[in-house]
């Protein structure tokens, strides 16, 4: 008589593979969900962003490290300011925290002593011609730390720098401008003023200058007479010293014989 299966068995087995499976599935995503989240990084930057967009890359030393992934604008009732947050993700073999001498570090401690060190983001321009505008990783250890994710979502901010761009426009907008143009308005008016007394003293210290130049001519004209002849006296003297001396070097016993006839 043929043995029937057991089917509690089977369903047993059945059931034991789809948890597996579930396992594997559920362990997958939730790896993939960790490793987007831990790659995931925020910047706010104090300037215009026009010419970044999403997938705009994020370089260090030259190297693609990430890219933008997302670009909100946040603002603040009370005070009436506007935040703009990047976002961008860091591939996985271009984080910095995949480098070999760096694995005994976690990478939230990584990132924490590169930005103590002076690590900073910072908007450069990718293609003059079309604006496009990239973010750069620098080490920038002489400028300020301010961050501003209160979010409470625990994203790493990295702190950013600003633009050469910016940074010139700010120069210049801190300057006295109105201060430098009131000094200057007041010293042509002053010019303005003293130009009346002044020209007529050039017009008669020209003349007095023309009335020199002509007495002293001939005197001037005796001395570079003089100063000519001179150098052609000069120019002679040297001539005969250079015949002497070649002579001198075909003729040595000349010193002690005399010249021959």
């Amino acid at each position: 008589m043929k043995k029937e299966p057991n089917k509690k068995r089977i369903a047993m087995f059945m059931i034991l593979g789809l948890l597996f499976v579930s396992g594997i599935i559920l362990k997958s995503v939730a790896d993939k969900f960790y490793t987007e989240k831990t790659n995931l990084a925020v910047m706010y930057f104090n300037e215009s962003i026009k010419g970044l967009s999403i997938g705009s890359p994020v370089v260090f030393k030259g190297v693609q490290v990430g890219k933008v992934v997302d670009i909100k604008i946040m603002t603040n009732p009370e005070t009436l300011e506007f935040d703009i947050p990047v976002y961008v993700r860091f591939a996985k073999d271009g984080d910095v925290s995949s480098l070999s001498f760096y694995k005994e570090m976690n990478r939230k401690d990584l990132w924490q002593e590169l930005i103590n060190k002076g690590l900073r983001a910072k908007l450069i321009s990718q293609n003059l011609l079309t604006g496009q505008l990239i973010i750069e990783l620098q080490m920038l250890p002489d400028t300020p730390v301010e961050l501003k994710n209160t979010t409470g979502d625990n994203t790493l901010e990295i702190p950013t720098a600003l633009s050469t761009v910016a940074g010139l426009s700010k120069d210049l907008q801190d300057l006295p401008i109105k201060k430098i143009v009131t000094r200057l308005d007041n010293i042509l008016k002053y010019i303005e003023q003293q130009l009346p007394e002044i020209l007529p003293r050039f017009a008669e210290f020209g003349k007095k200058l023309n009335t020199y130049a002509d007495k002293s001519a001939p005197a001037t004209n005796q001395t570079l007479n003089q100063l000519n002849a001179t150098l052609k006296d000069i120019s002679g003297a040297a001539k005969s010293i250079k015949n002497l001396t070649d002579y001198l070097e075909r003729h040595p016993d000349s010193i002690l014989k005399g010249k021959k006839e």
